[in-house]
């Protein structure tokens, strides 16, 4: 009988941890997101007018969602956060279902949904994204839990399905058809395109799903425009200030801290010198390598600065700007934190400042957030690359919407994708030039120490004027 007792236990341990070192249990890990959601249902049911809730809704499910869709600016605060928190329940309790091991990844993804259910991303336009990407699980005879995160980064194309299904110049049945099907393509060939563009930029940019996003988005732009369907971006953003908003984030960023800080020393495991000296890259997430309770002192860390930052410049918390810091919050769990982030912050506020753009507009602040995606290049390169690649992010991130115009969510991730190719092999020449100027002054000092003299010798023929004249060196030890 106690051998059945063990085997049990044995089985249903197994089923819900995970062998892989700092992983932590399915059951802890969604509990604890599921507690995030309900926080921020919690506001939302606060900050809501419920007789408008229906009316608000249907204005985000049925609106073409391109950027940029404020929907705090469309419907209002409530209602936008009511959506956000939807797919935010949608989200976990997809990875949930399938069993997806709680890692930085799945974090990141999950608060990405929550980021982007402030402006653009509802149940929808989510919808079919999902299906082509579960449409490729099945064809590939794979579980679907392999792809899963790739379908929540991956519904940055959410507006593609919105544009079609609900643009006026379509009949409504027509349109939802095509939007759909287009929708169910771009998720089907999102996959193996995702896991190919990954490798371009050597997994410095923590949103490569942005750059398949904005290459699908920009090729779906221009078939449009090819045909004469033009696609106009769109400016719908709220610029009166939230202070509730702001009151919500920093009780969260000092919740996080406040918990992880109490429960990492209750259990003797704080550790955040292993979450500074962190690569930044994602495969080596921090969540995995420093535990969960390390990991939300630096979600909160990197709340608090985002939050200051924005208050110091003076800019509008609205539902953009809401959602780039629920990313960084969410990727702040792979790599980013507070120090290789603050160096790509002071170089994209160096080019605001340059620049014929106000620091506190919207585009520019989210520039200036979501430029944290590029923090391993400040690990890689020091603080002087990441300061380069946030001044080169911010002249790339301001122009390139017009590529896809608008289809792409993850405008910043497309960007940072484009910076990251670019930069990385100057990057590269830099280091390798100051790499061989070491290595020879290293060899000039070893030289002179052991007292070898470099002279050049002259052939015994003197060369005709016509030939020109050989040296080579020869080794001689002084006495």
């Amino acid at each position: 009988m106690s051998s059945i007792v063990g085997l049990l236990k044995s089985k249903f341990r197994n089923d819900l941890h995970f062998p892989e070192k700092g992983t932590i249990s399915v059951h802890n890990g969604y509990r604890l997101l599921f507690l995030f959601n309900l926080f921020l249902f919690s506001a939302a049911v606060v900050l809501m007018e419920p007789r408008q809730l229906l009316a608000e809704m249907q204005l985000i499910l049925f609106s073409e969602s391109h950027l940029v869709t404020d929907y705090i600016a469309l419907t209002s605060v409530g209602t936008a956060l009511f959506n956000s928190s939807m797919m935010t329940f949608i989200a976990i309790f997809i990875c949930y279902h399938y069993r997806v091991p709680m890692t930085g990844g799945a974090v990141s993804a999950i608060f990405m949904v929550t980021g982007y259910g402030l402006f653009g991303k509802n149940l929808l336009n989510f919808i079919p994204i999902f299906l082509g990407v579960r449409l490729y699980s099945y064809f590939m005879n794979e579980p679907l839990k392999k792809f899963l995160l790739i379908a929540l980064y991956g519904s940055s194309v959410s507006p593609v399905v919105s544009f079609f299904a609900f643009n006026q110049r379509l009949s409504p049945v027509l349109g939802i058809g095509v939007g759909y099907l287009i929708g169910i393509v771009i998720g089907f060939i999102m996959v193996p395109l995702a896991l190919h563009f990954q490798s371009l930029f050597k997994r410095v940019s923590l949103y490569s799903a942005g750059f398949t996003s904005g290459m699908l988005c920009t090729m779906v732009a221009g078939i449009c425009r090819m045909f004469g369907l033009q696609i106009d971006l769109r400016g719908i953003v709220s610029n009166e200030q939230q202070p509730e908003l702001i009151v919500f984030l920093v009780i969260f960023g000092l919740l996080l801290c406040g918990y992880g800080l109490r429960m990492a020393s209750k259990r003797h495991r704080l550790n955040l010198r292993a979450i500074w000296s962190h690569s930044g890259k994602i495969e080596l997430d921090i969540l995995r390598d420093t535990g969960v309770y390390n990991t939300m002192i630096n979600m909160g860390l990197m709340t608090l600065l985002l939050v200051g930052y924005v208050m110091t410049i003076d800019a509008v918390m609205n539902g953009p700007v809401l959602g780039a810091i629920f990313c960084v919050i969410g990727f702040s769990a792979c790599g980013a934190h507070v120090f290789n982030s603050v160096p790509l912050l002071l170089g994209v506020t160096l080019a605001n400042t340059l620049n014929i753009y106000a620091m506190n507009e919207t585009v520019t602040v989210t520039a200036a957030i979501f430029a944290m995606m590029l923090c391993a290049i400040t690990n890689a390169y020091g603080w002087k690359g990441g300061l380069i690649v946030g001044f080169i992010h911010t002249s790339m991130v301001l122009n390139i919407d017009v590529l896809h115009g608008g289809l792409n969510l993850y405008n910043n991730g497309f960007s940072g994708g484009l910076v990251a190719m670019m930069i990385i092999p100057l990057l590269d020449l830099s280091q390798q030039l100051r790499n061989k100027r070491a290595i020879d002054q290293v060899e000039d000092a070893m030289l002179d120490k052991a007292g070898i003299v470099l002279h050049p010798i002259r052939q015994e023929e003197e060369p005709t004027s016509e030939e020109p004249q050989e040296t080579r060196l020869s080794l001689t030890r002084d006495n």
